[in-house]
């Protein structure tokens, strides 16, 4: 829907400045293929995501024990 809403606004902008051909746009009909066009490097993103996981966590949760500030069960 808002893609819809925004190439239309697109063809009214450029009709109004003389433009009346086919308005080239990035096919984004998918999470992965908008990411591609965005320039995301997902495979990286992940695997920096999985490290943080991994190492920055750990250490958060052993200081939280630590303060007695770890929270066990669901609030």
């Amino acid at each position: 829907e808002y893609a819809k809403d925004a190439r239309l606004q697109i063809a009214r902008v450029v009709a109004r400045h003389g433009f009346t051909g086919q308005i080239p746009l990035p096919d984004i009909s998918t999470k992965a293929k908008a990411q591609a066009y965005i320039g995301l490097d997902m495979p990286k993103l992940k695997g920096q995501k999985k490290q943080f996981l991994d190492t920055i966590v750990p250490k958060w949760i052993e200081i939280a024990k630590k303060n007695k500030r770890f929270i066990t069960k669901p609030m």
